[in-house]
């Protein structure tokens, strides 16, 4: 299903749309420099971007005009100190705007992974600029496969066909800019629903195994473990224990 630039520069609003860029969230904190909080609602979206990143300096790998990457700028109604649950709200957003009407069931792994099936199908990268937040989206819609090792899936080769990636960046937005509205405890209990590994016995990086109970003040991980209940905050500070046998 092909597209072009104009598919998404006529879905109305502030929509910048690269052919190639070196990162959507670098050009969106840009923008906040330039415009402040009036940079609301502005997505910047690229068919290729040369710089993806990840969490933590990781590379993040795109098929050019397969998936679907973009970064939205929000200026959040809560405080700052709040503004831990916008990753959960946006892997939310990702869940019940784009792949659950879809037919597929997505999974959240904390704080802002999406998976199917056991595989990465997106994730969220979330950077602060001035009184702004920048999330960075890259979704895996139309590719046919990925470099081996990787443990990745697309909506298509899930669903055996295409999907239009307007449509999703759409349903996407609109989702996330409602979550805005919702109080912390909605979208805790929204996030519960999908999250991954709820019912799996997880390990954290001190070595510590227990089971995952909810969540903190700030989107923070919370996990019984014999004697104690732990607060998780760094998301690679988490694995699931493999099952014996």
């Amino acid at each position: 299903m092909a597209t072009n630039r104009k598919n998404f520069e006529l879905m109305g609003g502030h929509i910048e749309w690269h052919d190639s860029i070196g990162s959507t969230n670098d050009r969106a904190c840009e923008i906040v420099r330039e415009e402040g909080s009036r940079a609301h609602g502005w997505i910047v979206g690229t068919e290729e971007q040369t710089e993806g990143r990840g969490r933590k300096g990781a590379h993040w790998i795109s098929e050019p005009g397969k998936g679907l990457t973009f970064s939205l700028v929000l200026s959040p109604p809560w405080g700052r100190e709040h503004w831990g649950w916008l990753s959960l709200a946006a892997a939310l957003a990702v869940c019940e705007g784009g792949l659950l009407p879809c037919g597929l069931a997505p999974l959240i792994k904390w704080p802002n992974d999406v998976l199917v099936e056991g595989r990465k199908i997106c994730g969220i990268l979330i950077e602060t600029s001035g009184d702004c937040a920048v999330i960075g989206i890259g979704l895996n819609v139309n590719e046919r496969g990925f470099p081996p090792g990787l443990e990745a899936v697309s909506m298509f080769q899930l669903l055996g066909v295409e999907t239009g990636r307007e449509y999703l960046m759409g349903a996407i937005r609109d989702k996330l800019m409602d979550f805005l509205h919702l109080e912390e405890p909605l979208i805790a209990e929204r996030a519960w629903d999908l999250l991954a590994w709820k019912d799996k016995e997880v390990e954290t990086a001190s070595g510590e195994r227990g089971r995952i109970r909810g969540f903190g003040e700030n989107a923070e991980l919370k996990v019984e473990s014999p004697g104690r209940l732990i607060t998780l905050s760094d998301p690679e500070g988490i694995r699931l224990v493999p099952p014996v046998g």
